[in-house]
């Protein structure tokens, strides 16, 4: 309670301009009464406001067209309109009109709008540009430039001033506001307008919006100061029945703006409700350098993909020559991608299965990255996800030339594990020109007869085809006709189907 009042006093309201307007000037409160003052604060009638020489003065019309002929190509057109506050404009290009260059400007020259618009209007629909959070009684010049020396048709345009708008479309005007529980509600009152309210970011934290809509005719956008794109959602023809909209996206930093299209046609003025809200900082980096860092042993890790563009990157501790699978799944409508790295190298995936990478560890450390194999939803959720880790052991055979086992017959068993695609086995053996080497591995019963496969290769890395034999147990492969030299032999898996161990010989069949 105010000192000032006695218990049961009731305090007299505090007076507002609610229902008071002015024909000329802005209300204020003087004295506790509404009352008319111009911009240097003066009282009505107040001074005209003064139009830059060498600018035409338009005023709105509904209908008037302004045809100009244009001079030359240095010397711009120039044009100067008188505007409102709380009032929405709309300067509409007239069809067929060619290529320019417009410059919207206050009058102390700097720039509220600019566009080049190449190609010029179609002839089946004028071009719009909208316009709102003008201060009041205040003067704004047009620059508007031929895009090509040779124009031929005049530029012509309508000025309209389209009635109220409660947020403005204009970076310079947008209103402040902070993310909260507490959500905005507005209108847009004319056709593919926009909304735009800044806000300003802390680097690294995700910020997300939310908004319900009178139609399922619309699009939202987190956008900076030159109306890039960070984060977009819009009406789908497919949900043709959506009317609720979520975006997020993770600031670099500094002023951002909310986008808000309701682009319903006609304009319904129903309102519309956004709510935004800074979720905090990404819970791991989304690079080597601010990867989360996993120690030796993880067997798995949870996240959440923030963003619609969110990527997760994780720093495992291994041990070198094994063999490793990471696989990830989670909980959303989208699937996981997932994809590793050598570190400073580039992110790649071994198989054919987007939730699922194997890797030889060559280091110490490896790196395995996550994001959602996405597709465009209108609507953005979190997505949850786990991820997995198997040590799958140490590789028990080279997988280069220099790093073969060395096959020496006359006869020589041969077992190993192929535990993943990934894995090739390399052997070589030393070859005598006149002699005859055979190769074979069991032969494995799976549906299809699909086998382990083996390339020869001699010492230039040229393959040799070598028919391969099903004798007996075994599959088969006979070398004749070599050269003297180093040859190796390359088993791999074709298929998911023959990973595991096996059981191979080779023989020195002699001359």
């Amino acid at each position: 309670m105010d000192a000032g009042l006695d218990a049961g006093t009731v305090a007299e309201p505090e007076p507002t301009c609610d229902g008071f307007s002015c024909s000329e000037g802005t209300c204020s409160i003087q004295d506790g009464l509404p009352v008319c003052r111009c911009e240097d604060g003066s009282a009505p009638p107040c001074p005209a406001p003064e139009i830059p020489d060498g600018y035409t003065l338009v005023t709105p019309s509904e209908t008037e067209v302004h045809s100009v002929p244009w001079g030359s190509m240095e010397v711009p057109l120039r044009f100067a309109f008188v505007a409102q506050a709380g009032r929405h404009y709309d300067f509409i290009v007239e069809v067929e009109t060619e290529g320019y260059v417009l410059n919207l400007r206050d009058a102390a020259g700097v720039s509220l709008d600019y566009g080049v618009m190449r190609d010029g209007v179609p002839s089946w629909m004028p071009y719009t540009w909208h316009w709102s959070g003008f201060a009041a009684n205040a003067v704004y010049t047009l620059e508007i430039s031929a895009f090509y020396e040779d124009a031929r048709r005049p530029f012509a345009f309508r000025f309209v001033d389209t009635g109220p708008d409660d947020q403005a479309d204009l970076f310079a005007f947008a209103a402040p506001w902070v993310p909260s529980a507490q959500p905005l509600t507005g209108i847009n009152e004319h056709y593919y307008e926009r909304d735009l309210l800044s806000f300003q970011t802390v680097a690294d934290r995700v910020y997300a919006l939310t908004c319900t809509f009178p139609t399922p005719y619309w699009e939202m956008a987190f956008v900076n100061r030159r109306d890039q794109e960070y984060a977009i959602a819009a009406y789908d023809i497919f949900f043709e029945e959506i009317r609720e909209g979520s975006i997020a996206f993770k600031s670099p930093g500094g002023l951002f703006y909310a986008s808000i299209n309701d682009i319903t046609y006609p304009a319904t003025l129903a309102p519309y409700s956004c709510l935004l809200n800074d979720l905090g900082a990404e819970d791991h980096g989304d690079t080597m350098e601010t990867a989360t860092a996993l120690p030796a042993g993880t067997a798995s890790v949870q996240g959440k993909m923030e963003t619609f563009m969110d990527r997760d990157v994780f720093s495992l501790r291994v041990v070198p020559q094994h063999h490793y699978r990471a696989s990830c799944t989670e909980d959303g409508l989208m699937s996981c991608e997932i994809l590793d790295a050598v570190p400073g190298g580039a992110f790649t995936r071994s198989t054919s299965e987007r939730t699922t990478t194997t890797f030889k560890a060559s280091q110490s450390t490896h790196y395995v990255s996550i994001n959602l194999n996405a597709f465009l939803v209108p609507r953005w959720v979190q997505q949850n996800y786990a991820l997995q880790f198997e040590d799958l052991g140490e590789d028990d055979h080279g997988d280069t030339l220099a790093t073969a086992t060395p096959l020496t017959g006359p006869v020589q068993a041969i077992t190993g594990h192929i535990p993943d695609a990934y894995d090739h086995d390399f052997f070589s053996f030393q070859a005598i020109a006149g002699r005859r080497y055979r190769f074979g591995c069991d032969w494995k019963e799976t549906p299809g007869q699909v086998q382990l496969y083996a390339v020869v290769r001699d010492a230039q890395d040229n393959r040799l085809e070598v028919p391969r034999e099903h004798v007996d147990s075994r599959w088969t492969q006979t070398y004749t006709q070599l050269q003297t030299g180093t040859y190796s032999v390359d088993l791999m898996a074709e298929s998911k189907a023959v990973l595991g161990d096996y059981a191979c010989q080779f023989e020195d069949l002699g001359p």
